[in-house]
């Protein structure tokens, strides 16, 4: 028998974004709700986090070794280190949790969902429609 999947949607009229949760592995979260956060193909990792947000989580606790962190260029041209940590993005309207890779560098105001995210997933973006899709697997 085929799995069965659940289709679960979130306007987005501007940009496309689905609501999530980020929680740390020691089980604190950045809000109490769903917070919309955009998905960008243009970056590769699995999740951006402000800089402000990663320190306060204290998701440092959570980073790997110097070595596996990536290297940001800026649009001069200079090279910055960016921390590499773990964590738990939890999608409520689904009632699921995925462990992802987080990125951030100092200065950072972005929170993205990037495509190391979005290619272990199937998730429709529907132009006409004004809205993004989450396909998941129900149990």
């Amino acid at each position: 028998m085929a799995d069965a999947e659940k289709l679960t949607c979130w306007d987005s009229e501007d940009v496309f974004t689905i609501g999530i949760r980020l929680k740390t592995l020691g089980g604190q979260f950045h809000v109490d709700d769903e917070e919309p956060v955009e998905l960008d193909t243009g970056y590769g990792g699995d999740l951006l986090v402000p800089w402000e947000m990663y320190t306060a989580l204290e998701l440092y606790g959570w980073e790997y070794p110097e070595e596996h962190w990536s290297v940001g260029i800026s649009v001069s041209g200079e090279r910055f280190e960016m921390p590499l940590s773990q964590g738990i993005l939890v999608i409520p309207r689904l009632g699921r949790e995925f462990e992802v890779l987080i990125d951030t560098f100092e200065g950072n105001e972005q929170f993205l969902i990037g495509r190391g995210f979005i290619r272990k997933h199937r998730i429709l973006l529907d132009g006409p429609g004004n809205r993004v899709c989450f396909f998941a697997e129900t149990d």
